[in-house]
């Protein structure tokens, strides 16, 4: 370890707002400056927004979409997409613009798209949350909780060989975020965001919810509690730390849990679908969805994940059978068969999963797709409990089964609430392994991520790649 003195919060205060992010720094300045009181906000805000031509032009591209635009009526000028749509959520789109703008190069790019997913989800959910209460300063709420976690984007953004080691010290589960943050740069991400607040000038609202998250304030608690609900749900929608937060917001809102909950869960998906029309659709990906919800006749998000490409298949199809028994290793020949799956048939996530040695547990050996991490470290079944029956099922008839809007009775009586936890999809297709007349494990896909339909073309693109594979893998291992 070297013995570089650690940079003090100041220094990079004054690096990020004078050298990394001075164009946002002004603007966020200029937006939030311009009040919905004044009589002339609304020029004041179309001046902001003119001196941007990539902006002026990202603005419009947004207000004539069919999103935000139902009127069909085409918008020309930022004065008139102001007029129609209304000062909040043009200053809005303003900043959430700018702000994917400033960032959208960062270096440490997973740690950023994932601290973006959280802060516009969180963004999406306090809104909500405060329009319940009656609350007409909604967009202000909105504004403070996108920048809550500003200093977490900015340093991921520009954090280079910093960002690298702080990404290392993460991973040790021993300490907290906070203490390897403090251990590595001298000071913690709130630190950072209490700075940038002060220094650009952001609003009181924001800077009283940094300096006392427990404040007792409707606002600042909305605040709080829409980042801690967008943090708990990446470990599932059921946890129990998801149940605990949703009965705070209930008390906070007075409102049903049954009935928050459905509130929480339809912001969760507009929160999605816009985070997509403003083109971060890698952001969109990772915001959780809860499986029951479904985007209908909105292809916004579903185009940011991988389409079914038939000629792509054909030519992974035509790799796998070229492939002869002296060319042929377990583990490339399943990695070949899950790309086709993913990349090929359009599959949000491709899986291959192994009995173990006893035959008493099966788990995830090689994944590929969205939920990559997370069904890596989930898909781990006892075959003697609940959440097993469907591959019991799959192994001991030796045939494939597809689980969607069309299966059986009996076959959807066989998929518990634990399996669907454990693999965030309720729609999927899964069909054994079979080695020398034995089943060894099984192919699993789902399309949970994107929540497109399970169609008939991508069953059977998924059961050809399968059996292909399968009979390789089978004449590899017979043959040794």
């Amino acid at each position: 370890m070297n013995n570089e003195t650690k940079p003090e919060v100041d220094g990079w205060i004054k690096r990020i707002a004078e050298s990394e992010m001075p164009i946002f720094g002004r603007t966020v300045q200029e937006v939030v400056s311009v009040s919905e009181n004044d009589v002339s906000s609304a020029l004041q805000l179309g001046q902001v927004v003119l001196k941007d031509a990539a902006m002026t032009a990202r603005v419009l591209k947004l207000a004539n979409s069919a999103h935000y635009n139902t009127t069909g009526q085409k918008f020309s000028t930022i004065s008139r997409a102001i007029m129609m749509l209304g000062f909040d959520t043009v200053r809005s789109m303003c900043l959430t613009v700018s702000l994917i703008d400033s960032l959208v190069h960062g270096l440490h790019r997973e740690q950023l798209i994932k601290q973006m997913a959280r802060s516009l989800h969180a963004a999406a959910q306090a809104q909500e949350m405060v329009k319940q209460q009656g609350d007409g300063k909604h967009e202000e709420v909105f504004i403070a909780t996108l920048l809550l976690h500003i200093g977490d984007l900015a340093f991921w953004c520009f954090g280079g060989e910093k960002g690298d080691e702080l990404n290392e010290a993460l991973k040790n589960t021993k300490i907290t975020s906070a203490e390897a943050q403090k251990k590595v740069l001298g000071f913690t991400m709130s630190d950072l965001s209490k700075g940038l607040a002060r220094t650009w000038g952001l609003s009181d609202l924001l800077k009283q919810t940094l300096e006392n998250p427990d404040s007792t304030d409707p606002r600042s608690q909305a605040i709080t509690l829409s980042y801690k609900l967008a943090e708990s749900v990446e470990d599932g929608w059921e946890s129990k730390e998801v149940k605990k937060i949703t009965a705070s917001i209930s008390s906070l809102i007075g409102s049903t849990p049954k009935k928050v909950t459905e509130q929480l869960h339809d912001a969760a998906k507009k929160a999605a679908q816009t985070t997509a029309h403003y083109g971060a659709k890698a952001v969109a990906q990772v915001i959780p969805l809860p499986v029951e919800v479904q985007f209908e006749d909105n292809h916004a998000l579903a185009d940011a994940f991988v389409q079914p490409d038939p000629l792509l298949q054909l030519q992974i199809l035509q790799e796998l059978m070229a492939v002869n028994k002296d060319q042929g290793d377990f583990h490339t020949l399943v990695e070949m068969a899950l790309e086709g799956i993913n990349r090929g048939v359009g599959m949000d996530n491709a899986l291959f999963a192994l009995l173990t040695p006893n035959r008493k547990e099966i788990k995830a050996k090689q994944v590929i797709g969205d939920n990559n991490e997370w069904l890596r470290k989930n898909f781990q079944f006892l075959l003697n409990e609940p959440a097993s029956r469907i591959w019991l099922q799959v192994l001991k008839d030796q045939e494939t089964i597809r689980v969607d809007t069309n299966a059986s009775a009996d076959i959807k009586r066989l998929i518990s609430q634990a399996l669907v936890q454990k693999t965030k999809a309720k729609e999927f297709y899964v069909t054994p392994v079979i080695i020398k007349s034995k089943p060894v494990g099984l192919f699993y896909a789902d399309r949970s991520t994107s929540r497109r339909n399970m169609d008939d073309a991508s069953y059977d693109s998924f059961l050809l790649f399968s059996q292909q594979v399968g009979m390789l893998l089978d004449r590899l291992m017979t043959n040794k």
